[in-house]
């Protein structure tokens, strides 16, 4: 099904509330492994991973949008993202990065798109396997790790840790309200909390 990137809020408003969510997975069951490594939502154990996160919410994960999904680019009006789509760019105004010709809602998903997977079990370097457990950057082999996703490219990787940190704050509030953990990754709005959200932080109304 292919969708267009003319209404963020739509794409919302179809997608279903689920569980609860968790944390950031510390063991991963077996058979899960291969969702994790892939970024995926694991039907068996009702979890989903983005970049080593445990996620229990499936509203949040696909509210995250993981491997994005197919646009038309002539539907596409606003030029910045029509510029984005043909280089694997960013338009920072409708917060959409695009991959491949793909779409990503969220700028954590978008890097992560733009990173490479890599299955910690080859990584011989003990900072970079540490990293593989949480996120870090290895300076000696200039590439940052979050679960099984390598990014290289320094100046994005703090982006990817920024967009990280929000990320486990709206894993957090996902266990509260799942509807504040989707606005949380996207500077959206809680209409049941009646709450805004700004990088992450709940913001006065305008």
């Amino acid at each position: 099904m292919k969708a267009t990137v003319l209404c963020r809020a739509a794409i919302f408003a179809l997608m279903a509330v689920a569980v609860p969510a968790g944390a950031m997975a510390a063991r991963i069951p077996e058979k899960c492994r291969e969702a994790w490594q892939a970024n995926h939502w694991c039907e068996a154990g009702q979890v989903g991973y983005i970049a080593g996160v445990e996620i229990r919410s499936k509203f949040l994960f696909e509210v995250l949008d993981a491997h994005g999904h197919d646009i038309e680019p002539s539907a596409v009006t606003c030029e910045v993202c029509r510029k984005a789509i043909e280089n694997d760019g960013y338009c920072p105004a409708h917060r959409m990065g695009y991959v491949a010709g793909k779409a990503y809602l969220s700028s954590l998903t978008y890097l992560v798109a733009k990173g490479r997977t890599i299955d910690p079990a080859s990584i011989s370097c003990d900072t970079c396997r540490r990293n593989s457990q949480g996120i870090g950057w290895c300076e000696k082999h200039r590439v940052g790790m979050a679960g099984p996703v390598a990014i290289e490219d320094r100046r994005a990787f703090g982006e990817f840790e920024d967009a990280y940190r929000i990320l486990l704050k709206a894993v957090e509030a996902s266990a509260r309200c799942e509807t504040c953990a989707g606005a949380i990754v996207n500077d959206g709005y809680c209409p049941t909390h009646r709450i805004h959200y700004k990088n992450g932080e709940a913001v006065s109304p305008r």
